[in-house]
């Protein structure tokens, strides 16, 4: 449980649940975790026009497609 979760007066859904980031366009969307499933419902949500954040319990190593494109052999 999270304290003040019950009287928050927006979507709280599960992964289990997520099915299209086409009805949050234009919306601020937190995503709380960053396995598999929460990385690409952010994506999703992003890709659809959400403004996404995520949170996550520990450092996570992440790349951006930016730093591939940019990187020296």
């Amino acid at each position: 449980m999270i304290p003040g979760l019950q009287s928050f007066p927006g979507d709280v859904i599960h992964s289990s649940s997520y099915k299209s980031g086409k009805s949050y366009s234009g919306m601020n969307v937190l995503v709380v975790g960053s396995g598999n499933s929460g990385m690409e419902i952010a994506y999703d949500l992003a890709a659809h026009g959400a403004n996404t954040s995520i949170v996550i319990r520990s450092l996570v190593c992440t790349c951006t497609i930016y730093y591939f494109l940019t990187w020296k052999h």
